[in-house]
């Protein structure tokens, strides 16, 4: 599969020297998605169908109600309420009409089906995912082809726990044969380097709550836990598979 090459803004990412220049990126790509379907878009009737279709899953929903977008909102939850609602009756009516008690499980677990499925689908995971494929290939493709890209990197934080695997997948798809071997090796020894200065810096943070280390210098490390989080579980993550 051919990817778009997005140099400018994995550049711009990796510039910020936060601690995963693709969290830094798909945190921005969220807000765009999010923003779109609370947009305009939000009056055309193919987005109206894909979002009744296909939807939102819960994580991505919950951050487009909590947008402050009361309009847009309603006119998305509007119509895939009523999407939803035609999708269950069927199932609801079964029950209600049940004079079997031992019948009765057949159909929530019919119900639970239903409502499980719609959770599945989800536009802002579909997009995400193919900016994160771009911007993995522009990553892959610059390690191989740019010098100056590559020494700029391993000056950086790293690379998340989450994004890795997005990252290495990339690898066969960017770079000549020859070259895998090298990048899997450096990639991973970056990122343990960075592991283990997450483990170094949280255990240095418990010990700065002993009383006999009151005085010490923090080294950096007052966030030291919420730096640690992020690196094992990403920002900006994409849920629908």
């Amino acid at each position: 599969m051919k990817y778009k090459l997005e140099t400018i803004p994995v550049w711009d990412a990796l510039h910020k020297k936060t601690e995963c220049l693709f969290c830094y990126l798909m945190k921005n790509a969220k807000k765009r998605y999010i923003e779109y379907y609370l947009g305009s878009s939000v009056m055309n009737p193919e987005t109206r169908v894909k979002v009744n279709s296909v939807g939102f899953c819960p994580e991505h929903y919950s951050d487009l109600a909590n947008a402050e977008k009361p309009q847009p909102m309603s006119l998305i939850t509007h119509t895939h309420l009523l999407e939803t609602r035609d999708k269950l009756k069927p199932y609801l009516d079964k029950l209600k009409n049940e004079k079997s008690p031992g019948k009765t499980g057949k159909h929530i677990v019919e119900i639970r089906k239903v409502l499980l499925e719609r959770e599945k689908g989800c536009l802002i995971c579909e997009s995400m995912q193919t900016t994160l494929n771009r911007y993995t290939y522009t990553f892959v493709h610059l390690w191989g082809n740019d010098e100056e890209f590559r020494t700029a990197f391993l000056k950086s934080k790293s690379i998340c726990l989450h994004h890795l695997p997005a990252v290495l997948d990339m690898a066969g798809n960017a770079l000549k044969k020859k070259q895998l071997s090298e990048f899997f090796s450096e990639i991973i020894d970056f990122v343990e380097k960075s592991l283990e200065k997450s483990i170094h810096d949280v255990y240095w943070m418990t010990q700065m709550y002993k009383s006999e280390n009151r005085d010490k210098d923090w080294k950096g490390c007052q966030d030291a836990q919420k730096r640690a989080v992020n690196r094992e579980l990403g920002i900006g993550r994409i849920f629908s598979k």
